[in-house]
């Protein structure tokens, strides 16, 4: 029977889907083409980064117990054809769940379609970028601008209380802030009200 010791990779902490899917699919695989996972290491890095503690941990691992890589798929163990091509140096055996049946050589040849993809991505989505920018598009992201948007109604519509405490002399950042959480009042996203909210809240109405 095959030992595998298995690799999960997200970028960020907030991807625990990612990490599930990963093992549904590492799962499905140990289910349909046998063999056994002695050890699982679970790793939230950025795949960019080549070292990285778990990875190495689970590396060092395989030469140990002389068993295969296993991961889902091959991007979860990294996006650079460099990194694969030394990994494979290291004579691991490495095993992918989206390909079982794919060779070494093969493996290789995919990281490199998969850098030069995305690397013609990139060139592409810039050069778009600076078209556009060429234009007088104003660039950024949707959802940042559209939070800013309701953030700034919400400064218009609570303008005149802020303007009423100034009026009452009271004018320091704490202070409104103090005034507003005693009257009950919630920002924007229904939170408490700190000096930092306070300035933003007044910098959207200068």
């Amino acid at each position: 029977m095959t030992k595998y010791i298995a690799y999960i990779r997200t970028s960020t902490k907030s991807q625990h889907n990612g990490l599930e899917a990963q093992q549904e699919a590492i799962e499905s695989f140990i289910s349909s083409h046998g063999g056994d996972v002695v050890l699982t290491y679970v790793e939230q890095v950025s795949g960019a980064k080549d070292n990285r503690e778990e990875l190495q941990k689970a590396i060092k691992a395989c030469k140990k117990e002389g068993a295969t890589l296993l991961v889902s798929k091959l991007d979860r163990l990294s996006r650079k054809v460099s990194f694969i091509a030394n990994l494979m140096e290291t004579n691991i055996n490495l095993t992918v769940c989206s390909m079982p049946s794919a060779s070494t050589f093969q493996l290789h040849l995919f990281a490199c379609l998969a850098e030069e993809e995305r690397r013609w991505i990139s060139e592409r989505t810039k050069a778009a970028l600076a078209v556009r920018k060429a234009q007088g598009v104003k660039l950024g992201n949707p959802k940042a601008q559209e939070q800013r948007g309701v953030a700034e109604n919400f400064a218009k519509q609570i303008a005149p209380t802020l303007k009423k405490l100034q009026a009452q002399g009271i004018t320091y950042l704490y202070a409104i802030a103090k005034s507003l959480n005693e009257e009950g009042i919630k920002t924007f996203t229904g939170g408490k009200w700190h000096p930092n909210t306070v300035k933003r809240t007044l910098g959207y109405l200068s």
